[in-house]
């Protein structure tokens, strides 16, 4: 589990609690991170193996090879030196190897994928997986159209508020920030449901404000926390 079942149930009661005083549905998702970024440890390997090919031409330049190589040179020179310009082109291609599999290795260690996978990456990845939950859980079929989705990817470090038509004709887009502030600043603290909680208690005080409850107000989703572990 992402939370200890005493995370869940704190939780739960916040969500609980905030939707007692308004119209607006709330639900939370919570996973480690939204996919394993496969493409990622290869791109900077590519990149290296590449990245030695244009070292390897500035060298030759630099050390006149071409000129060596090329300039000047009998037939019968140049079949002396195949052996030696086979023997260098195996190196190199060995070296090349050895560079694109080290990279791809060191980049595949969960830490250090995650400190090279580039932030718009991942913030594309987040709001992606974000959308998908919001439809999943049925953010996008209550009654009002007054649903919220909270979303946070732990490992990530991003989070997500989505609302539906309903609240975004009404609340002001920028206001959702103050919310992601706290998933985000609990997730710092290595206290995630902290954050979680105040998120939740600072989206209801904003459900309130335009969507107070009304005397038949019903519960239209459920209040459990969604773990919803990386794809």
């Amino acid at each position: 589990m992402l939370l200890s079942f005493e995370d869940h149930a704190r939780i739960e009661m916040a969500i609980a609690t905030a939707e007692r005083a308004t119209r607006g549905e709330i639900v939370c998702v919570v996973t480690d991170e939204v996919g394993p970024y496969a493409e990622v440890p290869l791109a900077w390997a590519s990149a290296a193996a590449l990245l030695l090919s244009l070292l390897a031409l500035v060298v030759a330049g630099v050390a006149k090879s071409f000129d060596y190589a090329l300039g000047g040179w009998a037939v019968a020179q140049l079949a002396a030196t195949h052996a030696a310009v086979l023997t260098a082109l195996t190196i190199y291609a060995l070296l090349q190897f050895t560079v694109f599999l080290t990279v791809f290795v060191v980049v595949s260690i969960p830490p250090m994928r995650r400190r090279f996978t580039p932030a718009s990456l991942k913030r594309l990845r987040v709001h992606g997986r974000a959308r998908e939950q919001f439809f999943e859980r049925g953010l996008d079929r209550t009654s009002e159209r007054t649903g919220v989705l909270i979303f946070i990817s732990l490992n990530d470090r991003l989070a997500e508020v989505l609302a539906d038509r309903g609240i975004n004709d009404r609340v002001d887009a920028l206001a959702w920030s103050d919310v992601v502030a706290d998933l985000l600043a609990g997730a710092r603290r290595g206290k995630p449901a902290d954050g979680i909680v105040a998120a939740v208690g600072r989206c209801g005080r904003l459900l309130t404000e335009h969507f107070p409850a009304s005397p038949d107000n019903s519960n239209e989703l459920s209040d459990r926390v969604v773990e919803s572990p990386r794809l």
